[in-house]
C-alpha cells in the first residue's frame, strides 16, 4: 500500500531542478507490508522487508519535519555547485587582467565547470543506486571543494581550468542524486511540491550568486581567489551537516544493513535483501547511464520536451550575463549596485514557485480521480502561461535596457522571464518523469546533459552577441526564439498521449 501521510503547505519549495532531481523514480513509492520473513509457507523467504506499511524506519514514514529538513539539506548542497556555475562570471574580467588572458577565454571556466556538472550525473547516479545517496552525493561533494581551493589559488590559467572542469564534474553529485533523495521520502502526493521547495533553493543560486561575486571582487585585487574559497568552505561545512544530521533515505541499501545486522544478531546468514542479489554488471550500468538516455534524446518527446527546458536553462545563464552590461556600462551604476538587479530573477523563481505548486495540486486531485493512473499531459497546463512570460520578460528586458528608462523597467522584464523559465523548467521535468515512469532517470539525465552544454556554450557567445547587436536587439533574438517555440506545449497537451503511443519508451504506460 502507498503510504501517504504528509500533506505540504502551498507555502513551502530541484531542480531540479532541478535538477533537479535526476532519479525520482528509482525508489519505491510505498512500504511493502510483508515481514521479514514469511513463516506461512513451507519453505520460508529470507527476503528482508519493511515490518509493515507503517514501519518508521522506512523514510515515506518519517515525520514531516524530518522530511523537510532532509529535503532542505540536500536542497543547500546542490545550491553550492548552482552557485558556483555563474559566481566566476564576476571573476572573469580579474582573472582576464591577472593571466592576460582575452575575457572569452577567461569566460571557458564558466563552459569547463558547466560541462562538468553535465557528465557528472553519468558517473555518480550508478554510485548512489549502488552504495546509496549519502555515499553518492557527499563524496564527490566534499571531494569539489578541494578543487575549489585549488581553483582560488591557481597560479596560471591552465590551472583555472582544470581546476573549474574538476569542481563541476565532482561538485555536480548533488544535482544528480537529490531528486532520488525527494523520491526516497516523499510520497507521490506530496512530491510534487515538495520538489518546489528544493527547487526555490536551489534555482536561487544563479541569481544571487553575482552579488555575492561582485562583493568579493571589489574587496581587492585578490578578492576574485574568494569566489573559490568560500565555494570550498561552504561544500566541507554543508557535507559536515549532511553526514552527522541526516539518514540514509535509499530504500534498497536500508533494507541491506537491516538484514546485515539481522545475519549478526540471529546468526542466520539467510538473511539478505533483494538488493544484494542483485549484479551490478559494468554493461547494465553503462546501458542505463550512459546509451539510454542519448538513444531516448533522439525521440520525438524527449528533443522537444528536453530542448525546450534546456533552452529556458541557457536564458537564465544569458540573462546574468547581460545584467552587468545592462546596469554598470549602460547606466554607469558601481561593481556590486549593476549586480543587484540578479535579485529580481529571484523574486520571479518565486512567482512561478508559486504557480507550480497551484499547479501541482490541481494535478493531483485528477491523480486521485483517475485512481492514481499518471496524465502527464497536464503537467503542462502551467507551461502554456510560462511560455509567454518568457519571451514578453525577454523583449521588456531587452528594450527597457537604455538609460532613459527607469531601472525598475528592466527588472520587471527579469522577473518576468525568470518566472516562465521556472514554470517552463519545471513543467519539463514533471511531463518526462509521468511520461516514462520507470525510464524517467534516463529522460532527466538527458535532460541533465543537454541543459549544461547549452549553458556552458551560451556565456561563451552572450557578451559577444549582446555588445555586437546590443542588448535590445540581442534579448529581442532569443525573445524571437522562444516565441516559435510556444507551440510546444500546446501540441503536446494535444496530441500527447497519442505520440507517447508511438513511443517505445512510453507505449506500456499510456
Amino acid at each position: 500500500m502507498a503510504v501517504q501521510r504528509d500533506e505540504i503547505s502551498p507555502s513551502e519549495s530541484k531542480d531540479d531542478l532541478a535538477d533537479t532531481e535526476a532519479n525520482l523514480q528509482s525508489s519505491p513509492d510505498q512500504c511493502g507490508s510483508t515481514t521479514s520473513i514469511n513463516r506461512d509457507q513451507e519453505k520460508p523467504s529470507f527476503i528482508v522487508n519493511w515490518d509493515g506499511q507503517d514501519d518508521p524506519v522506512c523514510p515515506l514514514n518519517w515525520p514531516f519535519k524530518k522530511k523537510a529538513y532532509t529535503t532542505m539539506v540536500y536542497a543547500f548542497c546542490t545550491f553550492g555547485p548552482q552557485y558556483s556555475s555563474s559566481v566566476f562570471g564576476e571573476a572573469s574580467t580579474d582573472v582576464m587582467r591577472v593571466f592576460g588572458v582575452s575575457y572569452e577565454v577567461s569566460v571557458i571556466a564558466i563552459t569547463l565547470f558547466l560541462l562538468g556538472v553535465g557528465l557528472g550525473p553519468m558517473l555518480f547516479a550508478p554510485v548512489s543506486e549502488v552504495f546509496g545517496r549519502k555515499i553518492g552525493v557527499l563524496i564527490p561533494f566534499f571531494i569539489s571543494a578541494f578543487f575549489a581551493f585549488g581553483c582560488g589559488a591557481a597560479l596560471n590559467v591552465e590551472t583555472v581550468m582544470l581546476m573549474r572542469f574538476f569542481q563541476g564534474l565532482f561538485g555536480g553529485a548533488p544535482v544528480s542524486n537529490s531528486g532520488g533523495v525527494l523520491g526516497d521520502i516523499w510520497s507521490p502526493d506530496a512530491r510534487a511540491i515538495a520538489l518546489v521547495a528544493y527547487a526555490f533553493v536551489v534555482a536561487c543560486g544563479p541569481t544571487v550568486s553575482p552579488i555575492i561575486g561582485a562583493a568579493l571582487t571589489s574587496s581587492g585585487p585578490e578578492g576574485w581567489r574568494w569566489t573559490s574559497y568560500l565555494m570550498g568552505i561552504y561544500t566541507i561545512v554543508m557535507t559536515f551537516v549532511a553526514v552527522f544530521t541526516v539518514d540514509e533515505t535509499y530504500h534498497p541499501v536500508i533494507l541491506t544493513r537491516k538484514a546485515q545486522k539481522l545475519r549478526k544478531t540471529t546468526g542466520n546468514w539467510q538473511y539478505h535483501s533483494e538488493h544484494e542479489e542483485q549484479e551490478f554488471t559494468f554493461t547494465e550500468i553503462s546501458k542505463k547511464h550512459l546509451i539510454r538516455p542519448f538513444r531516448m534524446l533522439f525521440t520525438p518527446i524527449v528533443a522537444a520536451i528536453c530542448g525546450y527546458g534546456s533552452f529556458c536553462f541557457g536564458i537564465l545563464y544569458l540573462s546574468v550575463t547581460a545584467v552587468p552590461i545592462v546596469f554598470s556600462e549602460e547606466r554607469g551604476w558601481g561593481r556590486v549596485p549593476a549586480a543587484l538587479p540578479s535579485s529580481a530573477m529571484a523574486i520571479g523563481i518565486m512567482i512561478g514557485g508559486g504557480m507550480n505548486i497551484m499547479a501541482s495540486r490541481r494535478y493531483s486531485r485528477i491523480l486521485k480521480s483517475r485512481g492514481g493512473k499518471a496524465l502527464p499531459e497536464e503537467r503542462l497546463v502551467v507551461m502554456r502561461i510560462g511560455c509567454f512570460l518568457l519571451p514578453i520578460g525577454l523583449f521588456i528586458f531587452g528594450w527597457t535596457s537604455s538609460s532613459k528608462f527607469p531601472w525598475i523597467a528592466p527588472c520587471i522584464g527579469l522577473a518576468l522571464l525568470s518566472c516562465g523559465f521556472f514554470t517552463i523548467f519545471q513543467g519539463c521535468l514533471n511531463y518526462l518523469v509521468d511520461a516514462f515512469l520507470k525510464y524517467s532517470a534516463s529522460a532527466i539525465a538527458a535532460t541533465t546533459f543537454t541543459r549544461s552544454v547549452l549553458a556552458a556554450a551560451f556565456p561563451l557567445f552572450g557578451r559577444i552577441m549582446f555588445h555586437n547587436l546590443t542588448v535590445a536587439w540581442g534579448a529581442s533574438l532569443l525573445g524571437f526564439v522562444a516565441i516559435a517555440m510556444i507551440p510546444i506545449p500546446f501540441i503536446y497537451y494535444r496530441y500527447g498521449e497519442y505520440l507517447r503511443s508511438k513511443n517505445s519508451y512510453t507505449a506500456q504506460f499510456v
